[in-house]
């Protein structure tokens, strides 16, 4: 989809009802768009030896792109159903500077078991550090929503003169 940062599928929310700060609430059964980071497109800027802030800037852009492509898709495409956004994340300052809601999650087995899997993805198609060593800091995970409502005020483009 657009520029390929993300990725997206189709889920229920099967954990608890989480209420956002816009009012919204994704229940239990809720229809939700699950994103995800496509590890290749962080591989290509691997390829092109680009430094660590120049692929964190273009990866603002490029989400931020599909972030619209995916509010068309949630206003009237394949995703109409759909309520909410969510992931689980590394980046969740970058996700909350593209109007996520940023939450802890709980500690769990699973959660270390993600952070175990993300810290290795990040080893391998994370961009190169200018003096080649990879960081000390520990990945940790952030749960992250954006309602609908919050996606569509946020990222969707008016269409032609008067059909906005």
């Amino acid at each position: 989809m657009g520029s390929g940062v993300v990725f997206a599928e189709v889920r229920r929310n099967n954990g608890r009802t989480v209420t956002l700060a816009d009012g919204s609430q994704i229940k239990a059964g809720d229809t939700i768009v699950e994103i995800h980071i496509n590890n290749n497109w962080f591989k290509q800027r691997h390829r092109l030896n680009m430094t660590a802030s120049r692929v964190a800037r273009e990866m603002l852009v490029y989400f931020a792109h599909d972030l619209g492509i995916l509010a068309k898709e949630l206003d009237d495409g394949m995703f109409a159903q759909a309520v909410a956004l969510h992931g689980c994340t590394h980046i969740g300052v970058a996700a909350g500077r593209l109007g996520f809601q940023v939450q802890e999650l709980p500690s769990t087995l699973w959660k270390r078991g993600a952070q175990f899997y993300v810290s290795g993805l990040v080893q391998v198609y994370g961009p190169r550090r200018s003096n080649g060593r990879i960081p000390d800091e520990p990945v940790e995970l952030k749960e992250v929503w954006l309602s609908k409502r919050a996606l569509l005020r946020r990222y969707r483009h008016p269409g032609p003169a008067g059909h906005a």
